[in-house]
């Protein structure tokens, strides 16, 4: 949890300097360790696109939800799906990633939770719960995470139990009725074993108002078949937990176990609908029928895609319900300069979401669909020295089966009013279960060689083996939505993929703290099946597509100067972005359907500058930039895709400065934080659309106090201080047929107290 830190005691286990009190005020810039190459090293000698946070800059930007991530991270974006919102999140760096929430979509950046792979994008937006560190690494890592890590990686590293009894509570209190609260336990049960329990209770009312129709209430809910939902959206409800134990069983010897599961009740994500036509699509037929008297009037017209963003007239679908469990237990085996590990993990999810989509409250889209998913894994790990080469050894075994229930409802007032669907427009109304099966076992090796003092090499290379089998049904529907036991149709495909991946670097350290890296990587994200299909194509539609590739030459420099009181990072880097796979809806053998093909090929160049300067003893400035060119080489047969096209989820600028300033004050010290962070225009889609996201900047402020034995801590906080309105995600490149778009919408401004306390 973004919760007061812990009196460090500990050493640096790399530099063997000790960490100072949490009220001394710092007069250098401190060493992050980090293990983004599996084993640990310093920040700043690593040669990789690295941005790291630990617990105490997670509490200094109020961050206490992954979502946050994405406005201090140039190159991120870390936002909520465009259909299900807070349910599911998009991830890309640099470009490479992926907006499908669907079980047949895999990521373009690998989520690693305590270094067990992530492969839905449901759930990702999750509460940070006794946190230590949050590690972001940009460009391919496909050597030694390999599955689905073509444009990046991203670290959370929970804080494990240690030998010293600790017990904190954390609770806030702020806008929106928000109530939170954290506690964590650490307790030695022995001299060899540790216990470390952390709870989490997030609660926050809905920022996005319903508005009553227009229409009469009654009438309308004779139409859509349900009474009117008017709950708020946006809200924030959930509940978390984790068990640790760390059982020290010798010198030698360390076992690992952790339990942890959490649990969401809420309502959907923030949908604002932005634009109407009265005379296209969906609300064009439904204006006709209002025009006949079948249904109530007013028509439908643009006056409700309300002009502020927190409002709609939505009165459809609007829940959120998922749980997430799992456990895992790591073996650590050290032989002498060599360390063995194991992880062996299982995890699960249970998403059910229902969203009213089209913003009215006549039921035209919406949607509402239940995934369960299990996953299971194992990694053998082997980090060791020999000389002058330090190398870092592997297998990985993978096994999942995410599956699409039957959806319990479908939303379509033509079908609920009897009144008829527009000509040439008469669905077979249905419910279509899908189940896949994914396995994936891979090896990998890496290792750097000390050529000189100050010259070193890596090569490192995996091999992976992916298998792939999905089977897919679809039942008609009876008059309550629900699926009969008649079939349209069936279908069934497998398919099999190999990839080699691989990275080479060398490194060269000019001065002490002066390092230049060059290096080239190459990723892959799996492929997969077209998922959603259509009854009426052979087999369903479930063709496959293949893996994308990315690979990337990267030149960088990690630097400290003036006695560790400035750091300069920068990173350049061009990427060829091959087999893209592009989703587009689009007519096959005379269907409508969703198609995901390898229809593009890429080219992305861009940077990364990371400075941060202690400018006086207590008062440290941070800046960082991210700049992309992406620019398409070629675009298939892609419906009005071009060379010149933009990249989805793809700001070409973005950065972030802040400013943190501590000061003793009588028994204890005061503590500043400020920061602002800016994103340039945003292209939800593959294709550009009316409501696109145009550039943006965010301000946050925090002042807090904290005494000199860090038994307690006060503070005041704020983010969006300006209040900006602005989108996070949106859908309207379908304009002509739906007839409307709608987006999500980020948070509007959030003020709060945070109090934290030992007990």
């Amino acid at each position: 949890m973004a919760a007061g830190s812990c009196p460090a005691l500990a050493q640096n286990p790399l530099t063997g300097k000790a960490a100072a009190e949490t009220t001394t005020v710092p007069d250098h810039l401190g060493d992050i360790v980090i293990t983004a190459r599996r084993r640990p090293e310093l920040l700043q000698r690593t040669p990789v696109s690295v941005v790291a946070f630990t617990a105490a800059d997670l509490e200094a930007r109020s961050a206490t939800n992954l979502r946050a991530l994405q406005n201090f991270v140039p190159n991120l974006t870390f936002a909520p799906s465009q259909n299900v919102g807070e349910a599911a999140a998009n991830v890309f760096i640099r470009g490479i990633g992926q907006e499908d929430f669907g079980v047949g979509a895999e990521g373009g950046v690998a989520f690693h939770l305590d270094g067990v792979y992530l492969p839905r994008s449901l759930g990702l937006l999750m509460d940070l719960v006794d946190t230590d560190r949050i590690e972001v690494l940009r460009g391919p890592q496909g050597t030694l995470y390999g599955k689905d890590a073509i444009g990046g990686v991203i670290n959370l590293i929970s804080k494990m139990p240690q030998p010293d009894r600790d017990r904190r509570a954390n609770a806030i209190l702020g806008s929106y009725g928000r109530a939170d609260l954290r506690f964590m336990v650490n307790e030695p049960l022995s001299d060899r074993l540790f216990l470390r329990l952390a709870v989490g209770i997030v609660n926050r009312r809905g920022y996005l108002r319903r508005l009553p129709p227009l229409a009469p209430l009654a009438l309308v809910e004779l139409a859509n078949g349900r009474p009117i939902n008017l709950h708020s959206e946006g809200d924030d409800h959930g509940q978390g937990g984790r068990l640790q134990l760390r059982w020290l069983i010798n010198g030698t010897l360390t076992a690992d176990l952790s339990l942890d599961a959490s649990r969401k009740r809420e309502r959907q994500g923030p949908n604002h609908i932005d634009l109407i036509l009265p005379n296209s699509g969906d609300v064009g037929a439904l204006n006709a029928l209002i025009r006949k008297g079948e249904l109530p009037g007013p028509e439908i017209t643009n006056a409700l895609a309300p002009a502020d963003l927190l409002e709609s007239y939505a009165g459809g679908n609007n829940f959120t319900n998922q749980e997430f469990w799992g456990g895992s237990v790591v073996v650590t085996k050290q032989l002498a300069a060599n360390t063995l590990k194991f992880i062996a993990a299982y995890r699960a999810l249970r998403s059910h979401v229902g969203t009213d989509d089209d913003g009215l409250y006549f039921d035209l889209a919406g949607s509402d669909f239940e995934v369960t998913q299990h996953q299971v894994s194992g990694e053998l790990q082997f980090n060791g020295v020999s000389g002058r080469l330090n190398y870092t050894a592997g297998l990985f075994g993978f096994t999942e089966r995410p599956k699409l229930l039957p959806s319990h409802s479908i939303t379509d007032v033509f079908y609920t009013c009897g009144c008829g669907y527009p000509p040439d427009d008469i669905p077979i109304l249905t419910a279509d279960p899908r189940q896949l099966r994914v396995k994936n076992l891979a090896s990998y090796v890496q290792g750097t060689y000390q050529l000189t003092k100050r010259l070193s090499a890596t090569l490192g290379a995996r091999y992976s083996h992916e298998r792939k089998a999905l089977e897919g049904s679809s039942y008609m529907v009876d008059a309550n939505f629900r699926p009969t036991n008649i079939v349209l149709a069936t279908g069934k495909a497998t398919h099999n993929w190999n990839s080699l991946t691989y990275r080479a670097d060398v490194q060269y350290r000019a001065m002490r703290d002066v390092m230049a890296y060059a290096s080239i990587a190459r990723g892959y994200k799996s492929g997969g099946f077209n998922v959603r299909g259509e009854a009426g194509l052979p087999n369903m539609g479930f063709a496959p597509f293949d893996p994308e590739t990315a690979l990337t030459y990267e030149v960088g420099l990690r630097s400290e100067w003036l006695h560790q009181k400035l750091q300069l990072n920068a990173t350049l880097f061009d990427t060829e972005y091959r087999d893209i796979q592009l989703r587009q809806q689009t007519l096959v053998e005379g269907e409508f359907t969703t198609l995901i093909e390898n229809a593009a090929r890429a080219r992305i160049r861009g940077a990364e500058v990371e400075l941060s300067a202690l400018v006086s003893k207590g008062l440290i400035l941070k800046a960082a930039y991210g700049h992309l060119e992406p620019r398409y080489l070629d675009v298939g047969q892609v419906r009005d895709l071009t060379l010149d096209s933009r990249f989805e989820r793809t700001p070409r600028d973005s950065f972030a400065v802040s400013m943190n300033y501590e000061r003793p004050v009588g028994s204890g010290k005061i503590e500043l934080h400020g920061d602002y962070s800016y994103r340039s225009k945003e292209q939800f889609q593959i294709l550009p659309a009316i409501n696109d996201q145009s550039g943006y900047g965010l301000i946050g402020a925090r002042v807090a106090f904290r005494p000199t034995d860090d038994r307690w801590s006060i503070a005041l906080f704020g983010t969006n201080l300006a209040d900006k309105r602005y989108r996070t995600a949106g859908r309207g490149t379908l304009l002509e047929q739906a007839g409307f778009a709608y987006s999500s919408v980020g948070m509007p401004r959030q003020l709060g107290v945070q109090l934290t306390t030992a007990f």
